[in-house]
């Protein structure tokens, strides 16, 4: 068991080093002043509106009516395990005693998991090491077609309620200086078509993906896997979506450094006004009055950000596990999730266990809210250092416990082959 733990970690580490080597690219881009504050928030609405939507409706290649029958259960399993996310977070963010923006964050953090980037990395090392799956050769297409599902799921309702819930704040604004009849002369005809670009394109490029994949031949036109007369627009909405996961964790590392900057130069700024406070004082009235003062930033400004750190990472990457993998676990017991479904299994487990999503602190920097995304960088950090050991043991539970689903007795360490990585 040791020596699977170890491999699991490997895995986990490679699929997380490539991320935190862009992000530090970030914010070396930022300390150079390459990119400046606005420039970062031009990236993020580009990833955001033009990147993101090119990814979605690249899933058009992995769907069919076969997979969306057989695999149902992929995107069921992903907008459970974004239901009890948000349950979590607002439950923790009460318990926390969170005050917006912090509630806000605490509740995008719990509620949308990395389902996309970190899974795909991880599939291919899983694949060729785990022995129920390794000696067949479509089953990596098989796990991307799985994830695809869950990110189809996972984009509507991030696009479709979590960007809104996210801006909620900028566009309570600006209803409230809007006139109240400002609408209600339109026709119904006019309110719906507005009600419909109101629907994020992301959401748009989905469902477009739906409809191209479950017309084989209007897919295979497209695709270019299939070799296709029109393949390059597979080719293209692939390529282009891949770039957008990667500039969306170089905007990560911006914001890292932008919050961490404002918090140091915060600090700075305290630490004179004290200083020239002190010079009217005595000694020990000065020093009274910084020790209260130091005690009402610690308790305002640092509390909720180490409550909010260490209350996302634990429910993300410890409660959610602990209380999915049962629920899995019961579902393959009840013939929902078949035991002849390796991959589904596998790729469920890992969306139990996965850190946050990036693409929510992009969606705030393309809205302007640099602050709110510096903090929530903060806490993304350490959550995915804390994941490269979290996800080991998940992969470690999935591979014994499917062991135990296929043939009672016979997990250990023998379920991964010798690890190529």
């Amino acid at each position: 068991m040791a020596s699977l733990f170890v491999e699991a970690v490997l895995v986990s580490v490679y699929a997380n080093v490539e991320a935190l080597l862009i992000c530090c690219a970030g914010v070396y881009a930022m300390h150079r002043q390459i990119v400046a504050p606005e420039g970062l928030r031009v990236l993020s609405r580009l990833v955001v509106e033009v990147l993101f939507p090119c990814i979605a409706f690249s899933n058009f290649r992995a769907y069919s009516w076969e997979l969306l029958g057989e695999w149902y259960m992929a995107g069921v399993g992903s907008f459970l395990t974004m239901v009890l996310g948000a349950l979590l977070g607002k439950c923790g963010a009460l318990l926390l005693r969170l005050e917006p923006p912090y509630s806000k964050i605490f509740i995008l953090s719990t509620t949308f998991g990395n389902v996309g980037a970190l899974p795909y990395v991880l599939l291919p090392n899983i694949v060729s090491n785990w022995k129920h799956v390794s000696d067949v050769p479509e089953t990596l297409y098989e796990g991307y077609g799985i994830i695809s599902l869950c990110a189809l799921v996972w984009n509507l309702v991030l696009f479709g309620l979590g960007r809104p819930y996210a801006l909620s704040g900028l566009a309570e604004k600006e209803s409230a200086s809007e006139a109240p009849s400002a609408h209600s002369d339109r026709p119904c005809f006019s309110r719906v078509l507005q009600k419909l670009r109101g629907v994020d394109c992301v959401v748009w490029a989905s469902l477009l993906a739906i409809l191209v994949g479950c017309i084989a031949p209007l897919r295979d036109l497209l695709s270019d896997q299939a070799g296709g007369a029109l393949r390059f627009v597979g080719s293209f909405s692939y390529q282009m979506g891949s770039a957008g996961v990667r500039i969306s964790t170089l905007v990560l590392g911006g914001s890292l450094y932008l919050g961490g900057t404002t918090q140091l130069e915060k600090r700075r700024v305290e630490k004179v006004l004290r200083e020239e406070q002190s010079e009217n004082w005595t000694p020990q009235t000065a020093r009274l009055e910084c020790q209260a003062e130091l005690g009402e930033t610690n308790c305002c400004s640092l509390s909720p950000m180490v409550r909010l750190a260490v209350g996302a990472t634990f429910i993300k990457l410890v409660l959610m596990p602990a209380i999915s993998i049962p629920l899995i676990v019961l579902a393959v017991k009840a013939g929902a999730i078949g035991r002849d479904q390796p991959m589904l299994f596998m790729v469920l487990m890992i969306q139990t266990g996965v850190p946050s999503a990036q693409t929510t602190l992009a969606l705030v920097v393309s809205a302007g809210l640099q602050k709110v995304a510096g903090e929530m960088s903060i806490v993304y950090i350490p959550m995915y250092v804390a994941s490269v050991v979290t996800v080991a043991i998940v992969i470690v539970i999935s591979v014994t416990l499917f062991d135990t689903f296929d043939a009672p007795g016979k997990a250990g360490p023998d379920a991964f082959q010798n690890a190529t990585l």
